[in-house]
């Protein structure tokens, strides 16, 4: 398993974020742990007026190009779960 991400770093990616979809999208890092894989697990939690968007998706896949830019992993959407305030999104890694 590869080392999982420093906190540093997941602040640098979230204010990088925050500057291009501040005003859209907000995002917070809930989790960062070993999944049941033994990949490395980051849970993020999207809000704001995006979600009324038709393409919300759009928003999760920017923040994982930010995420493989800054970190140099490559990465792949998990799991999804929407409610009426936002999103709770898995963005997965494994070593290769």
């Amino acid at each position: 398993m590869r080392k999982l991400i420093k906190k540093d770093l997941l602040d640098k990616v979230v204010q990088e974020y925050s500057k291009f979809h501040g005003a859209e999208a907000q995002v917070q890092v809930l989790k960062h742990e070993e999944g049941e894989l033994g990949e490395g697990v980051i849970t993020a939690r999207f809000t704001g007026p995006y979600c009324f968007s038709c393409a919300p998706e759009e928003y999760y896949a920017d923040f994982k190009v930010l995420l493989e830019e800054l970190t140099g992993l490559r990465l792949k959407v998990g799991m999804i779960k929407q409610d009426d305030k936002g999103a709770s999104v898995d963005f997965k890694y494994a070593e290769t």
